[in-house]
């Protein structure tokens, strides 16, 4: 009974998962659907395929969006782990302060952050920028980036570190050696949110890009607000590809040296 009820439950998951997926694939493939039909009178696989190889609109979409997600995930990076150390290691005046202020661009609305930022990036001849819009992503991405390393590394704290250096290790061979090994599962999680968060990344790109940056976000938004849903659907499915297969090889190449570890 037991284990029908967890199959019943492993289905009706699944069921909801999946089921936007094919509402998506639907939508990009079927042609002639119209109201009150529940499914489409034809499909067309090669219009989809068309536009996903070889429509320059989306092709370019595509290639602005992974620039700005790649230079968001190494701007955080370089922000977030140095922070992320100096919270979970050391204690100085003003930690508390810094908590707080780390999440402030997740409790102050959106829509007012954009706007000040936009005035900022005005005032330093920054709008329209790819340093503008890669900033603006960083400043959304590195609470949880932040975030994901702290609970890392603070579980261990730097007793590592601290008996590498007693050792005789330089600061440079117990950071190459003890710090990165042991916050690798926190970096892969601050890199897979970074990625996600420029990605979706729709309000900022728009108003910091000043429409210079047409991402798959900013290009898809418009088609499904005027009822073009086919190409909004097809503008979802690279979107998912370009986002999931990213993060599955990020995945697959922490997960097996993990699961080494727990064997050992």
């Amino acid at each position: 009974m037991r284990r029908l009820n967890r199959y019943l439950i492993f289905m009706i998951s699944l069921l909801v998962i999946l089921m936007p997926l094919l509402v998506i694939i639907v939508l990009s493939a079927g042609t002639n659907w119209h109201y009150p039909d529940l499914w489409p009178q034809t499909f067309n696989m090669k219009y989809v395929f068309k536009m996903l190889f070889s429509n320059h609109e989306l092709l370019s979409s595509l290639s602005s969006s992974i620039t700005l997600a790649i230079g968001t995930v190494i701007l955080t990076l370089v922000i977030a782990y140095p922070t992320a150390i100096a919270l979970s290691y050391y204690d100085f005046k003003g930690k508390s302060f810094l908590n707080v202020l780390i999440y402030l661009p997740l409790i102050i609305p959106s829509i007012a952050v954009l706007t000040n930022m936009d005035f900022v990036m005005i005032k330093f001849g920054l709008e329209g920028s790819y340093f503008g819009v890669v900033a603006v992503h960083t400043l959304f991405a590195l609470p949880y980036a932040i975030k994901l390393l702290v609970d890392n590394l603070s579980v261990l704290k730097n007793k590592y570190e601290l008996a590498s250096l007693n050792l005789g290790a330089s600061s440079r061979q117990t950071f190459i050696h003890v710090t990165l090994p042991l916050s690798r599962l926190g970096l892969q999680g601050a890199v897979m949110m970074s990625y996600i968060i420029s990605m979706t990344q729709y309000l900022g790109t728009l108003l910091i890009g000043n429409g210079n940056f047409l991402t798959l976000s900013v290009r898809m938004f418009p088609f499904t607000q005027s009822g073009k849903y086919q190409i909004a659907a097809i503008y979802a499915i690279m979107f998912m590809l370009v986002t999931l297969i990213p993060l599955y090889i990020i995945d697959v190449l922490i997960t097996p040296r993990r699961k080494e570890v727990r064997a050992e």
